[in-house]
């Protein structure tokens, strides 16, 4: 006789909701969202610590302190003064002392503070693009983490399923109530199963071994996602994307390539040197005054002054080429999350339940002998491969979340880091 209870225990492994996507299935965590409150401190405390390990985030800050030192160096007064000492024995002795100073008469100081002040802005925001664009790869390598784990289980659950019809086909066939072909039928599909289901485990290792490679870090645990979805904006704010980092990176290097067009403006004006020389010729008392201007014939700078203009012109061409790339993305990363959302809902409000009960009445048709084997078999592997379906559906909702929160420059705010750093600097 058919083995019921081993049959429906696997029948009901079969039908179980996604973990990482069933209310309850998992241990709650406060649900995550733009404006929320609360958020998890897990998450965020591992984000803290990918961050402190990357070392493309190290190397970000090693920039922005050069940047920050050579700003204090452009400050400083461009020309030392100059200490002479001359020596001179002819007929007539004589020995002199002098010293000389040229002026930056033009202020070309202020231009290079100025310059070095931008580049110092442009290591800044290139140091929260990385930041962003680490947070951005970390998060999706966890949803496919959490859905190469989920597509494992469901692979597990699937052979258990195929061992448990499988052995119920042997028993029916013992019985004299199936055919042979159903026997071999059934043993095919366990073992594809368990094919699937090796597979699966390759695919896990493949994504652990991805978060890895992202964050540096290793562990059996990793930082569960949200059981909320974030809520799906009704249109795109355009004064979102204005503050991505990089097109703070693009707009700082505009503006200090516009500064350098200043800076060689005044590289073709006179830094004039004067000097001042007291000494002695003999028994009689020498003091002199010099003057020391340059005379621009042979270079006149002005062409260091068109090239930093067309500098400045590329510069300004590539900050607005991005930010309309910027726009564009923003736009389709809102449409995408918008579609992928509502695919989403409709599967959880009424999908789940029906392959519930799509499962359930195929156990009681093949319990009243109203399937045969084959039709039992294609039908609960439809079954399968719809639940496989939806759960690469909701890894494509979180991929198109964190695709929007990149978009939007939200991802420190989503996570509730930009809130706590903001709270931490105002203690």
């Amino acid at each position: 006789m058919f083995s019921k209870s081993v049959f429906c225990a696997g029948l009901c492994l079969c039908v179980t909701l996604p973990v990482w996507a069933a209310a309850g299935a998992v241990e709650k965590e406060a649900p995550l969202s733009i404006n929320a409150e609360r958020s998890a401190p897990a998450l965020q405390a591992f984000m803290q610590q990918v961050w402190s390990e990357s070392p493309a985030m190290q190397g970000a800050q090693a920039a922005l302190d050069a940047a920050r030192v050579r700003a204090d160096g452009a400050d400083r007064p461009l020309h030392n003064p100059v200490l002479e000492l001359d020596a001179e024995q002819t007929g007539v002795n004589t020995t002199s002392l002098g010293l000389s100073q040229t002026i930056d008469w033009s202020n070309k100081r202020g231009a290079l503070t100025q310059i070095a002040d931008h580049q110092v802005l442009v290591a800044e925001a290139r140091l929260r693009e990385i930041r962003q664009h680490t947070a951005t790869e970390t998060l999706g390598a966890l949803v496919d983490l959490a859905t190469a784990r989920e597509m494992q289980a469901l692979a597990q659950r699937s052979s258990q399923l195929m061992k448990a019809f499988f052995d119920a086909v042997q028993q029916r066939r013992d019985a004299g109530d199936v055919a042979a072909l159903d026997v071999t039928l059934a043993q095919v599909a366990y073992s594809e199963a368990l094919m699937e289901q090796a597979a699966s485990e390759s695919r896990l290792a493949e994504a652990e071994a991805a978060l890895q490679a992202v964050t540096g870090l290793t562990g059996e645990s990793w930082p569960r996602l949200p059981e909320q979805l974030i809520p799906v904006p009704e249109r795109a704010n355009p004064a979102l994307f204005e503050s991505l980092p990089e097109l703070a990176v693009l707009r700082s290097r505009m503006d200090a390539a516009k500064a350098r067009i200043a800076l060689a403006r005044k590289q073709g004006k006179i830094d004039p040197t004067i000097g001042i020389r007291a000494g002695r010729e003999e028994s009689d008392e020498l003091l002199g005054l010099s003057i020391g201007i340059p005379l621009f014939v042979r270079n006149n700078y002005r062409t260091g002054v068109r090239a930093a203009s067309y500098d400045a012109a590329a510069a300004e061409q590539a900050w607005r080429d991005a930010r309309r790339r910027a726009a564009a993305r923003l736009n389709a990363a809102l449409g995408r999350f918008n579609s992928t959302s509502r695919a989403w809902q409709v599967w959880s409000t009424g999908g789940q339940q029906a392959l519930r009960e799509q499962m359930s009445l195929l156990e009681q048709m093949w319990q009243a002998g109203e399937l045969t084997a084959t039709d039992f078999l294609i039908q609960a592997k439809q079954n399968i491969d719809t639940q496989a379906t939806a759960t690469m559906l909701l890894n494509e909702v979180w991929q198109s979340a964190i695709a929007w929160l990149a978009a939007s420059a939200q991802i420190e705010s989503w996570l509730g880091v930009a809130r706590l750093q903001t709270s931490n600097s105002g203690e």
